[in-house]
């Protein structure tokens, strides 16, 4: 196989104003139809895209109602009667309870990070450059690890209007697998 460039096919070139204006005309013609294939085709995929939001929508209506039902059945009795002094169990395939968020600093009312990051320069603590980041900034998750491992730390941060928090919440974990679902999507 040689490496060497295939030539282009010699141009047509109009032999005076008529055959020009005829190629100028085949030219426009054939943009035209480039753009209302394009057209066409954004059409056709908003169309589908309206038609899959729809969808979603609904399917988001009724999914948040039956996820607000069994949080209140979780709530009144569901969690004694199927997962009895644990957070959560599995029932009809799912992962039904109660999880910790994520842990995050939560400033008093009051509190603006910039005060935190006054006080945190003031101090003579050897600790206090953990908790800021380069920036100046306050450095939430060293908060949140210190906090967690250390009461003094903790009781310091409270002093001035700062603590983790860290709450429950209800979830459904449906364990869907995305890909064998695509993969039985393409076979249908």
């Amino acid at each position: 196989m040689s490496n060497r460039r295939k030539k282009a096919e010699a141009a047509i070139v109009p032999a005076n104003r008529a055959e020009a204006e005829a190629m100028l005309q085949d030219y426009v013609a054939i943009e035209r139809d480039q753009l209302a294939a394009r057209l066409l085709a954004e059409i056709e995929i908003d169309a589908i895209k309206a038609r899959r939001d729809g969808r979603i929508a609904e399917l988001e209506e009724e999914r948040s109602s039956i996820f607000a039902g069994i949080k209140a059945w979780w709530e009144a009795t569901g969690a004694r009667e199927v997962a009895g002094n644990r957070r959560s169990a599995e029932l009809a395939n799912a992962m039904i309870g109660i999880r910790k968020t994520p842990p995050a600093v939560k400033l008093a009312r009051k509190v603006k990070a910039a005060d935190v990051l006054s006080w945190l320069a003031s101090l003579r603590w050897s600790r206090a450059k953990e908790f800021r980041r380069v920036k100046v900034d306050l450095d939430r998750q060293a908060i949140i690890k210190a906090v967690q491992a250390d009461p003094e730390v903790r009781s310091t941060f409270l002093k001035v209007g700062v603590s983790v928090e860290q709450v429950d919440e209800f979830f459904i974990d449906a364990r869907l697998d995305e890909a064998a679902l695509r993969k039985e999507i393409a076979a249908a």
